[in-house]
């Protein structure tokens, strides 16, 4: 079942080619992918800009790993490294947000989302050090390069909700 091998991913215990090679489930994770970013920037940015926002997220995973691929002449694990790549970063967003409304009273949501991040960076290198064939160190590189530039990216269309009082 991907759900549990996704999880295994999570744990770095699971590699992506342990996914099966099917566009329905990569179009599923990527769908969670996106519904996972809305839902993690609802309480700063409006629905409509949050959309955007996960929007381009989404497409941006999808053509910087086609192109890191392409590049790299691994275009036979496009499929499963997407699945992985979206589907565990799907599950970390929504653990992370649902950790976050819970420890809210216990510590500042930016521990906790920085946790995450730390945890979600480690995972992405395990993914692309698997889907490029290369080390972990350099897929964790990998991982904080594409965070990096995501987040550059993706910063350009947020357009954050004003504070009220």
């Amino acid at each position: 079942m991907p759900l549990k091998i996704l999880i295994g991913i999570c744990l770095l215990r699971a590699s992506p080619q342990d996914l099966p090679a099917s566009r329905a489930w990569m179009l599923g994770a990527l769908v969670a992918y996106a519904a996972a970013g809305v839902l993690g920037v609802l309480d700063v940015l409006t629905f409509e800009n949050a959309i955007l926002v996960a929007a381009v997220d989404t497409l941006l995973l999808v053509a910087v790993t086609h192109l890191v691929l392409q590049w790299r002449r691994r275009e036979n694990r496009l499929t499963q490294t997407l699945t992985a790549l979206a589907g565990c970063g799907a599950l970390l967003s929504l653990l992370a947000w649902g950790a976050a409304g819970l420890a809210r009273e216990a510590f500042q949501p930016e521990w906790v989302w920085a946790a995450f991040l730390v945890w979600y960076t480690l995972v992405f290198g395990h993914i692309w050090r698997h889907a490029l064939s290369i080390t972990l160190a350099a897929g964790v590189a990998a991982s904080l390069f594409y965070l990096i530039f995501s987040i550059g990216v993706t910063g350009l269309f947020m357009n954050p909700v004003p504070a009220t009082n």
